[in-house]
């Protein structure tokens, strides 16, 4: 049986090889935005929720203090990648939701790594991509990945 650090490194090694920072491409846009790391978790966490989110749970989310989230808010609604509207329930609560902009430029950076993702599973042997399927909806549904979102499908070109 294998140990955890053996698992863990593994898993280190498999995300870190289909996820290679220096031969992906994606990261060039939100450079050119400047946009810091903070901010494009701020970014991709208010693009994957359906309705606008109040910018305490925003910051409660990711872990950060409402003065860090509101700062990250700001610049983003100021590069039109989010809004910032009053609630309509409570005008002291600021809701946050994505622009067109923001839900594209997010859209297309999930598009360009599921690309890569689907370069591997191609080149897997369709009884090791079963495999790996199950492994990974098990894993997922055990409750192991507390921050498991559901994004919605994005087409990958694979008609089967």
């Amino acid at each position: 049986m294998a140990s955890e650090s053996e698992t863990s490194a593994l898993i280190e090694h498999f995300v870190l090889a289909v996820c290679d920072p220096g031969r992906w491409q994606g990261a060039d846009r939100l450079a050119e935005l400047d946009l810091t790391l903070s901010q494009a978790r701020v970014l991709f966490t208010v693009v994957r929720h359906s309705e606008p989110q109040p910018i305490h749970t925003i910051a409660d989310e990711l872990g950060l203090s409402m003065a860090a989230a509101g700062r990250n808010i700001d610049r983003l609604v100021r590069l039109d990648l989010l809004t910032r509207q009053e609630s309509s329930t409570d005008r002291r609560v600021k809701l946050v939701g994505p622009t067109e902009h923001g839900h594209r430029l997010a859209w297309d950076q999930i598009a360009i790594h599921r690309a890569t993702i689907d370069k591997v599973v191609h080149r897997l042997p369709d009884a090791l991509r079963d495999d790996l399927r199950s492994v990974l909806t098990a894993v997922l549904e055990s409750g192991a990945v507390d921050n498991a979102v559901a994004f919605p499908s994005i087409p990958s070109g694979d008609n089967s």
